[in-house]
């Protein structure tokens, strides 16, 4: 009585279960296969039942399978008993996915038997794909906004200079124009030629360091503008 209870409440565990179940022997033959595992795989319990585990894999892990599994019920030695992994998986059509697998050994069976959980992580890595992407595209964004900032910034600092430049070079072109042209302006109006250039290329240079460095960029340093 009991035991037909207990065989109950198993099948309804199997129906239940939202993750794949397959159960296999020590030689790697399947002997249960639930309703979950028929829906992720593509094969019919009734296909899947007495044909060997490997049939879920891909190669070169379908080639492989038997080899570990008898080694380790030779040895003991496993690297998947009692832990979760992801593997690759292949289905009825021959599509092959990406899958979470959990192994445990059976307790009190001799020869031994192997249970395995697994479900469908593709759209969980295709979500992550999508927050990895959307995360690229908003730091390209960012950055070319920042390029833009930096160009104003660029046109701003070099700008002033250059006009400061085109006033001086005007002012001695009326000077040295005049009957009675005053060299002396006019040096200090070439002067000041020389320093506004030298401003414009401390605003080039700072440009320079920020987009080395990603500093804020620093103000030029000053230097008077004298109208002639």
């Amino acid at each position: 009585m009991n035991d037909g209870k207990s065989a109950r409440e198993f099948r309804a565990l199997l129906t239940a279960a939202v993750d794949a179940i397959v159960i296999i022997d020590h030689y790697g033959v399947i002997q249960v296969f639930n309703r979950a595992a028929e829906e992720l795989f593509g094969y019919s319990a009734t296909e899947a039942i007495g044909s060997n585990v490997s049939m879920l894999m891909p190669e070169p892990h379908r080639s492989e399978h038997d080899g570990h599994l008898r080694r380790f019920v030779e040895t003991g030695e496993t690297h998947v008993i009692g832990l979760g992994r992801e593997v690759d998986a292949q289905r009825k059509d021959g599509t092959v996915f990406r899958a979470w697998l959990s192994v445990g050994q059976v307790e009190g069976e001799d020869p031994p038997r192997f249970v395995g959980f697994l479900h469908d992580v593709t759209a969980r890595q295709r979500a992550e794909e999508y927050e990895r992407r959307a995360a690229d595209r908003l730091a390209e964004v960012a950055r070319l906004g920042a390029m833009a900032n930096m160009a104003a910034s660029i046109a701003h600092e070099v700008n002033q200079p250059l006009a400061a430049i085109s006033t001086y070079a005007l002012a001695c072109e009326r000077l040295l124009g005049s009957p009675n042209a005053d060299i002396a302006e006019v040096r200090r109006a070439l002067r000041q030629i020389a320093e506004q250039a030298l401003r414009a290329g401390d605003s080039i240079r700072n440009m320079r360091e920020l987009v080395r460095r990603g500093a804020r960029p620093k103000p030029a340093p000053g230097r008077g503008i004298v109208q002639p």
